[in-house]
């Protein structure tokens, strides 16, 4: 294929300089992001201070299921994590992560991770190399298949570049390349056809600004399990560590390497790269030495206050059979008080201990420090007056709004008291806003999570008018606020809305500007074969400045469609590639279109059909879509089957997509439905789709009508539906329902404008006989939806009456 070997050397360019500053990111992108002097300069990092906070994920991978086992790195993994809660870290410990558990660990960095807080990253487990690209390897991962690698294993580049977008600073650190577990197979890991070889060992990687990327062995060797309970390098990093944590963390190194070169009698040698401008430390001594910064990054918090609960009794049984000593209510916000609530629950004496257990679900349980930095609590040992100040901080773990019975979300926490267990149960009620118009994969949301085709506009949008009437400074509620105008397509309010949100801090306003900048784009025809112009992509640039994961996915299509230069198009794959990496669907989706389309020199079917089945899993409406197509129309080699591509598409419909319903139609229309050919079917569906703003759903029914009268359907009906789909401008098909009002009557386009009156509000009969009393009604629809002047041609009344039913009953333009 043309520009393959140009490409695949680009790709191992691009993988050296993945990561979260924008420098290191790519020449376009860079200009993208700092071209525009009409927004604010990008972060700086003031070296005088010391991050507010520390953060760690602690990972260890031991029993894999189809390579071989590692037993030290389960072990590694919990004495790096004892460690680093030793200096005072929120460390976040896992065992034997599978594929989808590194996407949710990705996703809680996006969430708990900001500009002010400093990262640390321990991974022991399988890694390997393909090219210039490394991966680490999820336990239940198999490379059956050459399409296998983005969904069988993490990208290294991905990681840096996620969590170096979010963190102020970040250390890496990889006791991996213990051997090659997949020896002698071959992958795809790049834009295009290339086939690659795994290899044993990491390549050498620069890491992005302010960062340290440590590996356990040198580029292309081996390192070692170790006959002991851990790894030489595991040993060393912990031993040193934990003898001079002050000390600044290369210095560190310098030790853990002579140590393992050691222990190892020279086998065995650490790299790292570092890219730090400020000293760093495992400790705290030496940050305590500059002054701690008071005020948090971003968009503000919400403090909420728990309250236990006024009804049932003091010992209750849940449904799960597990006897709760107090039930705590709490509004659900980014911090919870819980401190008063649970101290009340527990009922101490001023000499009792608690022992914290397992922590709720949805929130760490943390203690503010008098010098402003947090401890983590779970499984220490705490007093009355220090249970007194916890807090309970969100970790936005992502739960769809439609789940939540009685919009309340059940969760608990177990602690000890003299010895016994106790579980407290928890009734946490989001805010109305939050729950009618949260984002999913926000990373400054609270995790309650709406797709657009779930919101409901007039409710999400009151109620997100009221939080912000009483907390106008909290970002989430402006940016929340815009989606709902944008799902009522009231692009101006939308605007302002995300551009309040933008100038608090809230990182997907970005992108949210550019969706509407987009549309207003098209309506100016300034998108081009969907190409969007350079005023959008720096809107999303911005976002993915902000470690945005639709940003990412957003100007990453963009690039890799229409990037019109090598560098360009595979700058856009690796950003793709990083949304795909936190499991947005999105990605999936679009990839698979890219290398299914057959016209294209990328077309690999198989692989774009492997896209697809990961985004169904998942659960998304467009990846159902898109398999019903892919059904129906026998793509990329499948056979054509009508009952899986109906069954797709109604799974698609039932959840708000906008073209499904036209594909049921025309299945009906063509007697591949079950039940065969049912024209007035076809109709209702076609009705249905075009309610759902789809032009093409209009133009099919009016023809349809036209051609065979189905049901009670008159031609009134199809100049209805080719007038509706006229004025739905901005696409290919607006031109053929233009086109079907030629060949109708004025009777017809009297009848039809007849019926819009009626359905505006008015009564009317309905005869194609346009006399006074019809224009008597025309004016007074006019008057009531400030229609402007009435149109006598009967043509322009029609559309103008069309338009005013989009104005009353508008179609949801976030769906597209």
């Amino acid at each position: 294929m043309r520009r393959m070997s140009t490409i695949a050397a680009l790709l191992g360019t691009a993988a050296c300089l993945a990561g979260g500053a924008t420098a290191q990111t790519g020449s376009y992108l860079d200009q993208l992001v700092s071209g525009s002097a009409s927004f604010a300069p990008l972060r700086s990092i003031d070296t005088s201070t010391r991050a507010e906070k520390r953060y760690a994920v602690v990972i260890g991978n031991s029993d894999y299921g189809a390579i071989p086992d590692l037993p030290n790195a389960r072990a590694d993994a919990e004495v790096v994590a004892e460690f680093l809660r030793s200096q005072d870290y929120l460390v976040h410990l896992h065992h034997d992560i599978t594929k989808r558990g590194f996407e949710n660990v990705l996703r809680r960095i996006l969430f708990d991770v900001d500009k002010d807080t400093e990262v640390v990253i321990f991974f022991a487990g399988h890694g390997f190399q393909i090219g210039a690209d490394n991966y680490l390897v999820p336990v239940d991962a198999d490379l059956d298949t050459v399409y296998d690698i983005p969904f069988e294993a993490v990208s290294l580049g991905s990681l840096l570049s996620i969590v170096g977008a979010r963190a102020r600073l970040q250390v890496v650190i990889l006791d991996s390349c213990r051997d090659n577990p997949f020896a002698g197979r071959t992958a795809l890991a790049d834009l295009g056809a290339n086939l690659r070889e795994t290899k044993t060992g990491f390549s050498s990687v620069a890491a992005p600004i302010n960062s340290m990327l440590v590996y356990s062995t040198a580029p292309g060797a081996l390192a070692y399990d170790g006959e002991g309970e851990n790894s030489p390098f595991t040993a060393a990093l912990v031993t040193e560590a934990s003898a001079r944590p002050d000390d600044e963390i290369q210095d560190v190194f310098e030790d853990v390497r002579r140590a393992v070169y050691t222990e190892t009698q020279g086998r065995q040698v650490p790299w790292d790269s570092s890219t730090l401008i400020e000293p760093a430390s495992f400790g705290i001594g030496a940050a305590l030495t500059r002054p701690l910064p008071v005020s948090s990054f971003g968009t503000g918090q919400s403090r909420g206050l728990a309250r236990i609960a006024e009804t049932g009794p003091e010992e209750l049984v849940s449904a799960s059979d597990v006897t709760v000593s107090a039930i705590i209510e709490a509004d659900f916000q980014s911090e919870i008080a819980i401190g008063p609530a649970l101290l009340n629950a527990l009922d101490l004496a001023p000499t009792d201990r608690v022992t914290i257990g397992r922590a709720p679900d949805t929130g760490r349980l943390v203690l503010p420090q008098e010098d402003g930095r947090r401890q983590e609590v779970e499984g220490r040992d705490l007093s009355p007056a220090e249970i007194d100040r916890l807090l309970l901080v969100d970790t936005s773990v992502q739960i769809p709004a439609l789940s939540l019975e009685n919009e309340r979300i059940d969760d608990s926490l177990t602690l000890q008291v003299g010895g016994t267990e106790r579980t407290i149960a928890l009734e946490l009620r989001p805010g109305k806003c939050d729950f009618h118009a949260g984002d999913h994969l926000d990373p400054d949301g609270m995790g309650i999570t709406r797709y657009p085709n779930e919101i409901e506009p007039e409710t999400a949008l009151a109620a997100c008018e009221a939080a912000i009437e009483a907390s106008p400074e909290i970002g989430r509620f402006h940016f929340q606020k815009g989606r709902a105008l944008l799902a009522l397509r009231d692009l101006d309010g939308a605007e302002a809305a995300f551009a309040a949100a933008r100038d608090l801090g809230h990182a997907r306003a970005w992108y949210s500007l550019g969706i509407v900048a987009l549309e207003r784009a098209r309506q100016e025809d300034r998108v081009i074969g969907g190409a969007a112009p350079e005023d959008v992509l720096a809107l999303y640039a911005r976002g993915v400045d902000e470690g945005d994961p639709y940003a990412f996915y957003a100007l990453g299509r963009q690039l890799m469609r229409f990037g019109g230069t090598d560098a360009i198009e595979v700058e856009g794959y690796d950003l793709v590639m990083r949304s795909l990496e936190v499991g947005h669907t999105f990605a999936m989706n679009d990839l698979a279109s890219f290398y299914l389309d057959a016209d294209s020199e990328y077309f690999d079917g198989e692989r774009g059909l492997r896209y697809l089945r990961e985004s169904a899993s998942r659960g998304d409406i467009y990846g159902y879509n898109s398999l019903g197509i892919a059904h129906y129309r026998g793509r990329a080699g499948l056979e054509v089957d009508d009952a899986q591509a109906y069954e797709y598409f109604n799974r698609a419909a039932a959840e708000g997509h906008p073209t499904a319903p036209f594909n049921i139609g025309r299945m009906y229309r063509d007697g591949r439905a079950p039940g065969g050919a049912n024209p007035e079917r076809a109709v209702e569906w076609f009705a249905e789709g075009m309610s759902r703003g789809d032009t093409r759903s209009a133009v099919s029914a009016a023809l349809l009508i036209g051609q065979e009268r189905p049901g009670d359907y008159d031609l009134f009906d199809a100049a209805v539906f080719a007038a509706k789909g006229a004025t739905l401008r901005g696409n290919r098909y607006t031109s053929d329902a233009e086109e079907l009002l030629d060949f109708l009557s004025e009777s017809d386009l009297d009848g039809a404008a007849q019926k819009l009156i009626n359905e505006l509000g008015g009564s009317v009969s309905v005869d194609g006989a346009f006399g006074a009393s019809s224009q008597s009604a025309f004016e007074e629809i006019l008057a009531a939806h400030g229609g402007g002047a009435a149109a006598t041609d009967p043509r322009e009344r029609l559309l103008q009456l069309a338009r005013l039913s989009w104005s009353t009953n508008p179609y949801r333009v976030d769906l597209f």
